[in-house]
């Protein structure tokens, strides 16, 4: 009998190691803690949405072509905007229908974008930032006949306005099925909270969101461009980075959603035969800004000796452990305009021979202010130490990312270490929030009033000529990395622990956050 017993144990602990999810499925292991809602008119959340976006088509949606974001035909199979900038004409596909055979039409996306307005949480904004606001959406939002849709905006750049009206927040809800199942006036967002049954035109069908437990997607048959290769999504919500690597080289999910970067290095450095590591440059960047309200940080030599005195390799390779990418500009990789410019390397000798021409060879006393995260408060201690190399005294001053952000906004900081999510995938959002004071975003609460950038940044962001556009903020690059108040540590990477058995999740993740397309997944 304790033969038996202990060769039962066997045979299930070898069942158990090598158990494999079904081919037509799918199964993610992440913290689903942060999801709020699966409505697209309010999701704001960066693996939220990319769960909305598989529910939701809109006019137009991102890809990746040739290594750049790009807005391309999605419901909408055509468009033409006046030559002022102001007028766009979206001509929607013929035969489009909703998960549940609805015909899809310009009133519903009409619908769909006013309600967005009308709700105005997170994502309301964008719509309002381009001119169309819920003062205005009757003359700037119509349908002009069942095909064919109308919206009147400011004369920003054409990549500005076809990124801000994709999913999820652009994404096509179903008018009927929405106020079918609307509660006191709520513009169905009860219902849309947890599921898109009947209500979306995606490649997906959100079943069900059992908070803290499992969101269940299903494939959408009547989906415009065809079936996606995954029948189901499953996404199990486990909260522990520990737990979820653990399940993943069990074989009991396809996907490790957030692991620590240990054990992303772990498994870099040490390849496992069931399980890859699969990275891409994220849709952020970690900054040192520099307030130049500050006596000596208003001086440009003073900024340049900080930016030649930061040791980048060691924050990169050391604090980041290799999950970072050098990039000194604001713009980040992936984008348009971007162009790689990474002049400042650790040079003790310049960076001492700059504040000596500054007036300040015995260097100063600065406060460095960051937040309580371990990598933060590690890469203040680099900066520390590098600063002292060349007379600065750095007093660390750690505080709760919430306080910090808030004592930057009122201009109260002098060095601080943070960071800055991207909300669209347009360099304007960048350009806007580091160069451009009038907008009162970074460069404006490190005080720094450049009339150039910002002159250089409206301009760029109102130019309908993607080659002159390019040529204005290569201009405007170039003079915000040698004269800016800030020093750009690095552009972070994404990573998850992911089956051998799952094609092309590299494919589906590049871009990630503004986009993870679940439709390019395949499995063996």
């Amino acid at each position: 009998m304790k033969k038996l017993l202990v060769l039962t144990l066997l045979v299930l602990t070898l069942l158990v190691a090598y158990a494999k999810t079904p081919k037509d499925t799918l199964v993610i292991a992440a913290n689903t803690g942060i999801f709020i809602t699966l409505d697209p008119g309010v999701c704001y959340e960066t693996f939220a949405a990319a769960v909305v976006t598989a529910a939701y088509s809109g006019l137009t949606k991102l890809e990746v072509i040739n290594g750049v974001i790009t807005p391309v035909p999605d419901l909408a199979e055509r468009w033409e905007v006046s030559q002022d900038g102001t007028l766009w004409t979206f001509h929607l596909r013929k035969g489009l229908v909703f998960s549940n055979g609805d015909p899809l039409t310009a009133e519903d996306v009409v619908f769909s974008l006013k309600r967005v307005l009308k709700i105005r949480k997170s994502p309301a904004w964008l719509f309002e930032m381009i001119g169309l606001t819920a003062e205005n959406m009757e003359e700037t939002i119509v349908a002009v006949d069942p095909h064919t849709v109308v919206l009147k905006t400011e004369p920003f750049a054409p990549n500005i306005i076809l990124s801000i009206i994709a999913p999820p927040w652009g994404g096509v809800v179903n008018k009927k099925v929405v106020l079918a199942n609307e509660v006191n006036n709520d513009l169905g967002q009860a219902y849309l909270l947890d599921k898109s049954v009947n209500a979306g035109a995606g490649p997906y069908i959100i079943l069900e969101w059992k908070r803290n437990e499992i969101v269940r997607l299903t494939a959408n048959t009547r989906y415009w461009a065809g079936p996606p290769p995954i029948k189901n999504i499953i996404i199990r919500d486990v909260p522990e980075e520990t737990t979820q690597f653990l399940l993943v080289q069990r074989g009991d999910v396809d996907v490790a959603w957030n692991i620590t970067t240990e054990q992303a290095a772990q498994l870099r450095d040490n390849p496992l035969p069931n399980v890859r590591l699969v990275t891409t440059p994220a849709q952020s960047n970690e900054y040192l800004g520099m307030n130049t309200g500050y006596g000596p940080l208003g001086n440009e030599k003073v900024r340049l000796a900080i930016k030649y005195a930061i040791d980048y390799d060691a924050i990169i390779n050391g604090v980041m452990r290799g999950f970072a990418v050098l990039n000194q500009n604001f713009a980040p990789i992936g984008y348009f305009g971007y162009v790689e410019m990474n002049p400042f390397k650790r040079d003790v000798a310049k960076a001492k021979q700059l504040l000596a021409e500054a007036g300040y060879p015995d260097g100063f006393e600065v406060e460095l202010m960051t937040s309580t995260t371990e990598v933060r408060r590690n890469e203040a201690v680099v900066i520390q130490s590098n600063l002292a190399e060349i007379g600065i005294k750095a007093n660390i001053v750690i505080m709760p990312a919430g306080e910090m952000y808030a004592k930057m906004r009122q201009q109260g900081h002098q060095l601080i270490i943070g960071g800055w999510g991207i909300d669209y995938p347009d360099i304007d959002n960048l350009a806007k929030a580091f160069a451009n004071y009038r907008i009162k975003q970074l460069a404006w609460r490190c005080m720094w009033y450049d009339d150039y950038a910002a002159d250089l940044a409206e301009k760029a962001g109102m130019e309908p000529d993607p080659a002159k556009r390019a040529a204005l903020y290569k201009e405007l690059q170039e003079y915000w990395i040698m004269k800016g108040p800030f020093a750009m540590l690095y552009q972070p990477v994404s990573f998850w622990a992911v089956s051998n058995d799952v094609l092309d999740f590299e494919k589906a993740c590049q871009g990630y956050s503004m986009i993870f397309d679940f439709t390019k997944i395949r499995k063996k």
